[in-house]
């Protein structure tokens, strides 16, 4: 990973709360075609945040180090360790344990805090890692391979020599994930539930697109000649394409009331910039998607995070764009840099220019971290 991160950082050690930039410079506020007063995200009490990044990256002194409302906490060598250790979509962030997944000629091994966890003999590229009191569980793909793995503390749980896996999640109790076989023109969809695994089928007959269980219910999103529908099989709800638009991807995400989040991608005809269908029930809304978008429905209000073509340029914004913020001349590492808390939504940012690197929050304040690196990744929780 090459990056110049050797601009200075004159952060206090303790950068205190989060503030607004003092600068005029500073990534713009909500822009001014939207009405006035803006919403004002606060918590009734703030959380712990933890934050995680990569000390002096490439260099012999490389660390991985943790933050706790901005304040460093912990910091592990990566000396001896694999260069992989370095990039952000091998961190998984749990409160104040950093866990790493990486591959290498011999296997995987997943690190806690800088210690080696586990080790196991297939070359596996973690997509999702869960911490729960029964275990450390990974959903991994293979690497140079197709198939994938699900795996509690190390051993195999679930396994398909070929395949495509979707994201790990949990719902109640359960652990569920989604994969897709290639068989002929039609794939086929299965859903594994704690292991097991049983076949999916929209119950409209058409194809099936996508699928999720929230709150305990089984959703379907299919398509029927052009129209999609979601269905638990008592409730539905329909959708429709636009024109000069075509289908590329449909994801659903499980929600703590109602129906379940919709997105459906699209890209248009001719120019090729992608475009997304947003929905929550019978509320929907067709919106740019950017060249990167992330989507947080773990809690109302539901988010959406969108990159820019150059990446460097985030916009945040609320169900229908509403409470729309940018972020300008940032890297945003992934979908685990960001996390919903209380209402709120809260993102890690390295400046592009070599400014300190940042945790921020809607209502565009920041909460600077004495880093010479780039931050990874992020954890909010209730206060102790």
């Amino acid at each position: 990973m090459n990056r110049d991160h050797s601009g200075s950082r004159d952060t206090p050690e303790n950068p205190g709360g989060f503030t607004a930039p003092s600068d005029s410079t500073a990534a713009p506020d909500v822009p001014d075609s939207l009405s006035e007063p803006q919403p004002v995200f606060e918590e009734s009490t703030p959380p712990v945040v933890y934050a995680c990044g990569v000390e002096h990256p490439g260099a012999a002194d490389c660390a991985l180090v943790v933050f706790k409302d901005g304040v460093r906490i912990a910091s592990f060598p990566a000396a001896g360790l694999p260069e992989s250790v370095q990039e952000a979509d091998t961190h998984f962030l749990v409160g104040p344990d950093l866990y790493v997944a990486v591959s290498r000629a011999g296997g995987t091994d997943l690190y806690k805090n800088g210690l080696r966890l586990v080790s196991f003999a297939d070359r596996e590229y973690v997509t999702d890692l869960l911490v729960r009191p029964d275990g450390l569980w990974t959903l991994g793909v293979d690497v140079g391979g197709e198939g994938f793995r699900f795996r509690r503390d190390g051993s195999v749980v679930f396994s398909k020599s070929s395949g495509s896996p979707g994201r790990l999640y949990q719902d109640s109790s359960h652990l569920y994930f989604d994969y897709t076989l290639k068989t002929g023109s039609k794939p086929l969809r299965y859903l594994v539930k704690d292991g097991d695994d049983f076949a999916l089928t929209a119950p409209g007959g058409g194809a099936l697109l996508a699928s999720v269980v929230s709150q305990d219910v089984l959703w379907y999103l299919e398509d029927l000649s052009g129209e999609w529908v979601l269905t638990d099989g008592d409730r539905r709800y329909s959708y429709s394409g636009r024109p000069g638009f075509a289908f590329r991807t449909a994801e659903l995400y499980g929600t703590p009331e109602g129906p379940p989040g919709v997105v459906i991608s699209f890209l248009a005809l001719g120019p090729g910039f992608p475009a997304e269908l947003v929905a929550v029930g019978d509320e929907e809304y067709f919106k740019g998607g950017g060249f990167g978008a992330y989507h947080y429905f773990d809690n109302a209000p539901n988010v959406h995070v969108t990159l820019s073509r150059d990446m460097e340029h985030l916009t945040v914004s609320g169900f229908g764009d509403t409470a729309l913020e940018t972020v300008e001349g940032v890297r945003f590492e992934g979908r685990r840099c960001a996390m919903q808390y209380d209402g709120q939504l809260y993102l890690c940012c390295t400046p592009l220019d070599g400014s300190a690197p940042f945790v921020w929050k809607r209502g565009n304040l920041r909460l600077a971290h004495k880093l010479e690196g780039y931050l990874t990744g992020i954890w909010v929780e209730p206060p102790n």
